[in-house]
């Protein structure tokens, strides 16, 4: 701003400047060198406006990112976190929202006492969390559990500044913090809370229940020889391996027919059918069933030995 000021007041002084000149040239009857002198000002202001415009642009786009800069600072400002580790025997602000963190399950701090002071039932309640998160259960916030608790309030509070109840046992944070929240059955949580949890369980019930069969796909015989091939395979899912074979077709599966199988469960199946007849076309099916033995079975395919 103070540099579009000194322009503006630059372009005054060379106005004032150039006016005595002019007037005393055109009394002396000098019309060409007044002319010149007129079109030499006319572009040292074209220039001096022109740098006007451009400082106004970059004083707009200052003041734009001056907001924007005041913006981020409030929404950080606004959110809730505890800034610094926590042990026995502190007492501050920290601990404070440490305990209302807690308190939102009953399961974890029972006693539920807010009092901004780290003491024993604090520290029994911060190794409960610590359990439940997987970190070392040492009573003390230190950075993994300071991590944990952050997470919780950037996932559950964010900028609102306030601790959401239920905030230990939300379905939302658990898939966040990678935990199954187990509410303690006389805790009566928010409407929208227990209606999430509901949904979830229907959820897990369901995916319990496989009943679909794996999808294989990308059937190859191959580095086939005289006496040996391999088959491989792949399917959708993790499934055993297992391959039916003979020289006959259509192929019939009897305690008779040639098989070669694997029980690891996999996506990549490779599996090496061995003393072949030389010069001779096979028959084969390939067959996977997954964890809940929903099995697949591919449709007939072929290769023929070299010769020896």
């Amino acid at each position: 701003m103070n540099k579009i000021i000194g322009i503006l007041a630059g372009a005054g002084i060379l106005l004032g400047v150039f006016s005595v000149p002019v007037s005393t040239q055109a009394r002396a009857g000098n019309t060409s060198s007044s002319e010149e002198l007129i079109q030499t000002m006319n572009q040292q202001i074209a220039e001096l406006m022109k740098q006007i415009q451009e400082l106004t642009v970059q004083l707009d786009s200052l003041k734009k990112a001056k907001g924007e800069v005041k913006k981020a600072v409030k929404e950080v400002e606004a959110t809730i976190r505890i800034t610094s580790q926590l042990r026995i025997g502190m007492n501050n602000e920290d601990i404070t929202l440490l305990q209302e963190v807690l308190a939102t399950d009953p399961e974890v701090y029972p006693e539920g006492l807010i009092t901004g002071y780290f003491g024993p039932l604090t520290e029994r309640a911060v190794k409960r969390f610590q359990k439940r998160m997987g970190v070392e259960q040492v009573g003390v916030v230190g950075p993994k559990t300071l991590s944990k608790i952050n997470e919780l309030l950037e996932e559950g509070a964010g900028a609102s500044g306030k601790v959401p109840p239920g905030l230990l046992v939300s379905p939302g944070i658990s898939k966040k913090l990678g935990y199954v929240p187990q509410p303690p059955s006389d805790q009566k949580l928010p409407p929208g809370i227990s209606k999430k949890l509901s949904e979830e369980e229907e959820e897990e019930e369901e995916e319990e229940e496989d009943i679909v069969a794996p999808i294989i796909s990308v059937i190859a015989a191959s580095s086939t020889t005289a006496s040996s091939t391999k088959i491989t395979w792949t399917t959708d899912e993790d499934a055993n391996s297992k391959v039916w074979y003979d020289t006959s077709t259509p192929l019939v599966i009897a305690t008779s027919t040639f098989m070669v199988s694997s029980s690891e469960l996999t996506v990549d199946h490779d599996l090496t059918l061995t003393d072949l007849t030389a010069s001779t076309t096979y028959y084969y099916l390939v067959i996977s069933a997954d964890a809940s033995d929903n099995i697949a079975t591919s449709s007939e395919e072929l290769f023929t030995t070299l010769s020896e």
